[in-house]
């Protein structure tokens, strides 16, 4: 069987493209990692599409696969109420445990694990 090489490129996601994800593991990171890797989170307790509104969750991150619109995934606090700066371990969100995520993060060097 031939390997298929897997494209990793994102994009930012919409907040309406994340409708119907949910938590699928863990990444175990430092909010200064998720930054440098994936830039500033959406603030989730401003007022607008990223809002919060239950505010169980503060920042997020939120990617869409560009060769598969399919493929959405979250990284987010939930109800931790410990400074960002001190987190190290994150809720990954998606619509399911697809391979191409868990080699996506493999790919950036991030631990995860799924529950």
């Amino acid at each position: 069987m031939k390997n298929l090489k897997i494209d990793f490129k994102i994009k930012s996601a919409t907040k309406k493209s994340t409708i119907g994800t949910s938590r699928i593991g863990t990444v175990h990171a430092s909010f200064k990692e998720l930054k440098e890797k994936f830039g500033e989170p959406h603030d989730c307790t401003k007022e607008g599409e990223w809002e919060s509104r239950d505010s169980k969750v503060r920042v997020e991150w939120a990617f869409i696969m560009k060769n598969d619109k399919r493929l959405v995934f979250t990284i987010y606090d939930y109800k931790n109420n410990q400074p960002l700066e001190i987190i190290k371990s994150w809720n990954l969100g998606s619509r399911g445990k697809d391979k191409r995520i868990i080699e996506y993060f493999k790919n950036k060097q991030f631990e995860i694990e799924f529950c």
